[in-house]
């Protein structure tokens, strides 16, 4: 199973760590990569931030719980994807998982070849034409008449009004042609393709909930345009809908995950750049919820650090 990138990974520390391990491994790790050491070391301020993040999100309680529901959500959603591809697949079966099969159920004798069944049906077929005809030669008006009656009063013929609100429209027969005697036409080829928009908002970087890591949540580096993830499959393949993520007013790219409402699982991942836009195309028809979170990285990221430095001098100027 692919491994899931967390705040213990960030502060080398296990998933069970106690406060004082994870105290200590967070001191180690600031003598080493704190900037007061390493002047001027971008490399070392980035992954300074990492650990601190990493920190202040282990070192609460409630955030810390968090974590741990997130990343038992993503370690259940890749196993979920995972084995839905072997499945998909269909990978050789071997001795371990060999299953015994069933055996085999005994053929059914084939009736047509029974003579006693030829004679039944032929009997059946000799009394049917006889009462049709009796009936034809008593009553021969009983045959028009019943073909005739339809209920046509009862389904009355459309005008070109709109529907009256209430009036269930997920049906095709709004587009079938009626013919003057009130007969509907061949049901129509109707397509549709539903096609949503997401505008993220404008909004300045926030170390404390932004994501920081120099890596996706699958373990690769983030893509150096807006694409799928790499690592993650891309499900609910259709033609019927399309999604688009703008974040051409975000001064920051974003980490995007489409949800499927029925299936409760996310079927597409993206990351989408700063300025810029992406398109979750080839979508099958289905109920989606884009969710998304900003990721401090480069620009964002020293809009970050200024604003904290800003603040840090601010609370030294009130003392």
């Amino acid at each position: 199973m692919a491994k899931i990138h967390t705040h213990y990974d960030n502060l080398k520390v296990s998933r069970h760590a106690p406060q004082e391990v994870i105290r200590a491994s967070y001191k180690a790790l600031s003598q080493k990569y704190h900037p007061d050491k390493n002047p001027g070391d971008e490399k070392s301020a980035r992954i300074m931030a990492v650990v601190n993040t990493a920190y202040n999100v282990l070192s609460d309680p409630v955030r810390r719980k968090e974590h741990d529901e997130w990343i038992a959500a993503e370690e259940w959603e890749v196993e979920w994807l995972e084995s839905s591809n072997a499945k998909e697949g269909q990978p050789r079966k071997n001795a371990d998982n060999w299953e015994g099969q069933p055996p085999p159920k005994p053929r059914r004798k084939r009736q047509w070849r029974n003579p006693r069944w030829w004679l039944g049906m032929s009997g059946c077929f000799v009394a049917g034409a006889v009462v049709a005809v009796l009936t034809i030669e008593q009553q021969p008006n009983i045959i028009p008449s019943a073909l005739a009656w339809g209920g046509i009063a009862q389904d009355p013929v459309k005008t070109g009004r709109p529907d009256a609100l209430g009036v269930d429209a997920s049906s095709d027969d709004w587009a079938r042609r009626i013919g003057p005697d009130g007969a509907k036409g061949p049901p129509p080829e109707v397509r549709a393709l539903a096609v949503t928009q997401l505008a993220v908002p404008a909004r300045a970087p926030d170390c404390s909930t932004d994501l920081q890591t120099l890596a996706s949540p699958s373990g690769d580096p983030w893509p150096l345009e807006s694409s799928y993830l790499p690592g993650y499959p891309v499900g609910n393949e259709g033609t019927e809908m399309q999604v688009v993520v703008d974040n051409s007013a975000n001064a920051a790219p974003v980490f995007v995950k489409l949800y499927d409402l029925d299936r409760r699982a996310n079927v597409r991942h993206a990351f989408v750049q700063q300025r810029s836009n992406f398109t979750f195309d080839k979508l099958a028809a289905g109920k989606y919820e884009v969710r998304y979170q900003n990721v401090v990285d480069g620009a964002s990221k020293s809009e970050c650090d200024g604003r904290h430095t800003a603040l840090r001098q601010a609370a030294a100027d009130i003392q």
